[in-house]
């Protein structure tokens, strides 16, 4: 399902509302969010796990969100360096949770030479694993000045584009967004930007 409207990003369950469900869904309706992605991936490992106790902290956020009529969706930082065991973790964790959409995180490590075949074969695997669930890419928000980023062959298996323009500390947002839009259409203009 596409997003639309206000979101947010959760990383370490723990650090939102002291890792209350019901208090991270209560906060997230009350800011008006249609939807919320959590870190469900860090390379091909589960995130958000207890480390103590093991105990998987997602399903109770996403019950509590889908209680309050919020689309979830879950990210994953990958680093390219075991795709087939980065897209086995997010075909997993995707499904366990039974989640609205997927977005692959994908930084400095892969403007590695030769991560134009890597990022191929993990998107492969993900679009493949995932036929039905809409895909982002979320990364640098200037495909200009990370040449050598394989941005093409991400978006080739990539419903949208979510590049990463931050308002905090930005001489102007309006410039940055607009130029981060611009550059992403030029990639693929059939793509929508969110």
């Amino acid at each position: 399902m596409a997003l639309q409207g206000k979101g947010t990003w959760i990383w370490k369950i723990p650090q939102c509302e002291g890792g209350n469900a019901q208090s991270i869904a209560n906060v997230a309706k009350d800011c008006g969010f249609s939807h919320v992605l959590i870190k469900i991936a860090d390379s091909s490992y589960a995130y958000n796990v207890n480390k103590t106790t093991g105990a998987d902290l997602i399903p109770p956020v996403v019950d509590a969100l889908r209680a309050k009529g919020i689309l979830v969706w879950g990210w994953h930082y990958v680093y390219g360096f075991n795709p087939s065991g980065e897209a086995a973790i997010a075909i997993s964790q995707s499904k366990k949770y039974n989640l609205d959409g997927y977005v692959v995180d994908a930084e400095i490590e892969y403007k590695q030479p030769g991560r134009d075949a890597v990022a191929r074969s993990f998107m492969t695997q993900v679009r493949n694993g995932l036929p039905n669930t809409p895909i982002a890419l979320s990364t640098f928000r200037w495909p200009s000045y990370h040449g050598t980023f394989p941005y093409a062959t991400f978006m080739q298996y990539c419903d949208y584009s979510m590049p990463q323009v931050y308002w905090i500390k930005a001489r102007n947002p309006v410039y940055d967004l607009t130029r981060s839009f611009n550059e992403f259409k030029a990639i693929n203009s059939s793509k929508p930007v969110i």
